[in-house]
């Protein structure tokens, strides 16, 4: 729940306009996070989530079918599944397979910002390589936006997102609906050409919040059919998974006198899906049910604020594959903060007991020193855990099995980071930052091949430590020049994948990013610009090819996307391509990815 992201939250500085930079929590608490800014989302020629969070540093996005269709987001050299993403602080997590952490039924237009956590909270359960929080906008004034976009390979997406305020009643509200025939890939052999014949999908999203004085009530609904192509598995060609997902979610603030303040929230997510080895026949069906409710108190004093915390999780499912299964969790926590001047600092710990699990505990300690207002340095420490999902329990199928006597996995993680901020009157603005973690990780969940049996096992890594760095430095002028910025993520694991037999842990170890947003004419009512996104990986591991051939190592990718633009309040028309060189690289085992795409985009906000 967001009540206790912000309370174990470590470092904040104070506010500055930045755009895809280390940012605040907008909150009296303190954390150093990544935030990509509405204004950033626009100008990128993306048309989801996974596409935006496909530029940041150390993130890993890997997708299934057209236009992400079926998106894994790995964070900091984790899995998919150690990742927490929430919605407005309200966790989406599925208890099924991260795979479906994705399926959010909100449009890009509606977000104003997305922030990226590291896993040094002591109460954020779930988020063990780290946590995405999307934000959505704040509703202060009426506002429309009516967005049409159409591309290859008979692309279509029409979008509507308005907004209203009546006096203390602000309400957001979008709906959304796309389509692909599938996509194109260069190089195709002749089994790959014909898996693509089946990458069509279709989607509809519809989302509803309310924020009335302490009050924030959301609901969301998403309806979605994707052609998998060789998704999961090399033997088959024409696999297909159907799901239908709802959320909702309501959270209420509430000031006692001046020091206490009471935070209760209530969440549910629902999920049907029906996946099928060959597309037309029945193969698995998973219904699941998440459910969450919270309670939490603030003291704020002189030094500081005191948090306490209960949180309880109920996980079901019922599947033909997997049975039906439901565990429970609860979540006792505590945390002081300290403030004063420029310094702040906090710790905290939690006890989570699962009726599965046992008893089990975490806790954070964070110091962070803000200098010259826009300077801020850190040191940040956690101890983070995560339950197996019900895949990694119970699924079995094809060539894959999962165990029932796996471990929690458990980690520290230690982070240390600084960034600047310089402002000049008439040459911009230069904003620069980087940040070193350590994370000592105990029995890590993985899929091993076994050569005896030739299946893949899920089983424990006894230990998986990783160490990354992460650099950014960001730009600003003018209207002619309105950002130039330069990413770089590095990653190493432990783990020798090649000797450990991994399927699961293949990993990038270098990921370098460029983003230049430009103009080419620009007038009092208007601009003609473009934009230019250059990315770079080089992946670990190796991959079973289409043919079932094993140890293909993945081969470096250089990928480069542009669009230009034409902004004429209110209308904005954009012409976009991605991978705009055509290359031909795999991303996910030997699931080929897509090659050229182009779409034009119009936008009208009212």
């Amino acid at each position: 729940m967001f009540a206790i992201l912000l309370a174990v939250s470590p470092f904040q500085i104070d506010e500055v306009e930045v755009v895809a930079e280390r940012a605040q929590v907008q909150s009296d608490a303190f954390q150093l996070v990544t935030q990509v800014s509405h204004d950033e989302i626009a100008a990128l020629p993306i048309t989801n989530i996974a596409d935006i969070l496909a530029y940041l540093p150390g993130i890993d996005v890997r997708s299934r079918g057209a236009s992400n269709a079926q998106s894994d987001v790995s964070l900091y050299g984790g899995t998919f599944d150690q990742v927490l993403i929430l919605l407005n602080g309200v966790s989406l997590q599925d208890a099924q397979t991260g795979h479906y952490n994705m399926n959010i039924p909100v449009s890009t237009a509606l977000i104003e910002r997305i922030e990226i956590l590291q896993a040094t909270s002591a109460c954020l359960t779930g988020a063990f390589a780290g946590a995405i929080n999307i934000v959505t906008r704040n509703a202060t004034e009426d506002k429309y936006i009516l967005q049409l976009n159409a591309g290859t390979n008979g692309d279509a997406n029409p979008v509507y997102v308005g907004s209203w305020a009546r006096g203390e009643v602000h309400v957001n509200a979008s709906a959304e609906y796309a389509r692909s025939e599938g996509y194109y890939a260069p190089q195709a052999n002749d089994k790959e050409r014909e898996a693509l014949h089946n990458t069509d999908y279709q989607l509809a999203d519809l989302y509803l919040q309310t924020r009335w004085r302490g009050l924030d009530a959301q609901i969301g609904a998403q309806y979605k059919d994707a052609g998998l192509g060789t998704g999961y598995g090399f033997a088959s060609i024409d696999q297909f998974d159907a799901t239908r997902t709802l959320f909702a979610s309501a959270r209420y603030n509430a000031s006692i006198g001046q020091h206490w303040s009471l935070t209760a929230s209530m969440a549910y997510r629902g999920q049907y899906d029906r996946y099928e080895w060959h597309r037309g026949t029945s193969t698995n069906r998973h219904w699941t049910h998440n459910t969450q409710a919270s309670l939490n108190a603030h003291y704020a004093s002189k030094i500081g604020r005191t948090s306490f915390g209960a949180e309880f999780k109920d996980e079901y499912i019922n599947s033909t594959n997997m049975g039906l299964h439901n565990r429970l969790q609860t979540s006792l926590s505590a945390e002081q903060q300290f403030l004063w001047r420029g310094l702040a600092a906090s710790i905290g710990i939690a006890g989570h007991y699962n009726t599965w699990f046992g008893w089990y505990g975490s806790g954070a300690a964070n110091i962070g020193y803000t200098y010259l207002q826009t300077g801020a340095v850190y040191i940040a420490a956690g101890r983070s855990l995560r339950m197996p999902t019900w895949t990694d329990l119970y699924y079995k199928a094809g060539v894959q099995r999962g165990r029932t006597d796996l471990k929690a996995e458990k980690a520290w993680t230690l982070s240390v980071g600084s960034q600047y901020t310089w402002c000049w009157e008439k040459a911009g603005s230069l904003h620069v930052a980087g940040d070193i973690y350590y994370r000592w990780g105990q029995d890590i969940i993985d899929w091993t091949y076994n050569e005896t049996d030739s299946l893949f096992y899920a089983t424990n890594q006894n230990q998986v430590n990783t160490f990354g760095v992460e650099t950014e430095a960001c730009y600003r002028l003018n209207a002619w020049l309105r950002g130039i910025t330069v990413r770089y993520a590095y990653t190493n694991l432990s783990l020798d994948l090649t000797k450990a037999k991994s399927n699961y842990l293949d990993y990038l170890r270098h990921k370098v990013s460029v983003h230049i947003n430009h103009g080419i004419y620009v007038w009092s009512k208007g601009c003609v610009g473009a934009n230019w996104a250059m990315r770079w990986q080089q992946r670990e591991g190796t991959y079973v090819d289409i043919y079932g051939t094993p140890g293909n190592a993945y081969k470096p990718a250089l990928l480069l996307d542009g669009s230009i633009y034409l902004e004429l309040a209110p209308i904005r028309v954009a012409i976009e391509c991605t991978n705009m060189t055509n290359r031909h690289y795999y991303d996910y085992g030997g699931v080929l990815a897509p090659g050229v795409h182009g779409q034009i985009s119009l936008t009208a906000t009212l």
